[in-house]
């Protein structure tokens, strides 16, 4: 049983912690129901003990020298759920909250497990080149290769993909970083190479689709990935249809320019055929060899 408690200024939150020696220390029971109780309880317990919170994590990959790396697909805060420290979890130039994403990297003192102490750093940001971002939205699975090189998949909600943005400033007031979404497109699938400051696109999503499950072959000949329920918002795609939006982009060196895209309403993916409807897979990428 949870006991909700409440506190009216951090002297009370003091006294209350004093009380307890250790996380065990809140806990009725034997030794096992104790850890029975932070395993099943482990949101509770880790802002018992002081947890950092963070933007919305979504996938760990750990590299071959024992680097923890993570994606936290969002920085948004959430009225429910409260949001992410704000002296770790903001934008490349000090932006909060930070929707566009992080790649953070997690190494312990010593290379040890057991550590109490460690070091994260960011490897990648989420959004716009000119604003210090790597060109991507939300990152969110990852897989490394065995060449070290770190594969992701991004996950821009669907109400968030294509979404037309004719200008920044309508009625003179910036636009939200959510109203940006737009801007980059479908999801899509990012490689960064070893050794490279900058990631490369892999692939692009069928329309309001999400790439997923990422994992390669153990011969390392063979990328899957599954395509998550494409069409979501559009449904299928009648007679070709396609709808022209503006977006207001942002040249390399910050000047802002209009963008007009053809936008398909809906999807037909994976058969492509017209009118047909679109359908979620999994999907196998090789190269093809020259004989």
């Amino acid at each position: 049983e949870t006991k909700l408690l409440l506190f009216k200024d951090d002297e009370e939150i003091l006294a209350y912690k004093s009380k307890y020696k250790t996380l065990a220390d809140l806990y009725e029971g034997n030794g096992t129901e104790k850890q029975g109780a932070i395993l099943i309880d482990a949101h509770f317990a880790a802002n018992a003990v002081g947890v950092t919170c963070t933007g919305r994590p979504e996938d760990t990959e750990v590299d071959e020298n024992g680097t923890l790396y993570m994606t936290f697909t969002s920085g948004s805060p959430s009225e429910a759920e409260g949001g992410a420290d704000k002296e770790i979890f903001k934008g490349p130039n000090g932006e909060i909250p930070y929707e566009f994403g992080w790649i953070i990297s997690l190494r312990e003192d010593n290379n040890d497990a057991a550590s109490l102490s460690f070091r994260w750093d960011v490897v990648a940001y989420g959004g716009e080149p000119t604003e210090k971002g790597q060109g991507f939205s939300n990152p969110d699975n990852l897989a490394f290769d065995k060449q070290g090189n770190l594969w992701m998949v991004s996950d821009i909600s669907t109400g968030g993909l294509n979404r037309e943005m004719k200008t920044r400033y309508p009625q003179g007031v910036p636009v939200s970083q959510r109203d940006l979404l737009g801007i980059f497109g479908n999801n899509s699938a990012w490689v960064f190479a070893k050794g490279q400051e900058h990631p490369y696109p892999f692939a692009i999503a069928p329309m309001d689709a999400e790439l997923t499950g990422l994992y390669f072959t153990p011969d390392q000949e063979t990328l899957f990935l599954a395509v998550q329920h494409p069409g979501e918002a559009g449904g299928i795609r009648r007679d070709l249809a396609f709808e022209n939006r503006k977006f207001a982009l942002k040249t390399t060196n910050g000047q802002e320019f209009e963008q007009m895209r053809q936008v398909p309403l809906g999807s037909n993916w994976p058969s492509g055929q017209v009118n047909q409807p679109p359908r979620p897979a999994v999907v196998a990428i090789r190269r093809i060899k020259s004989k």
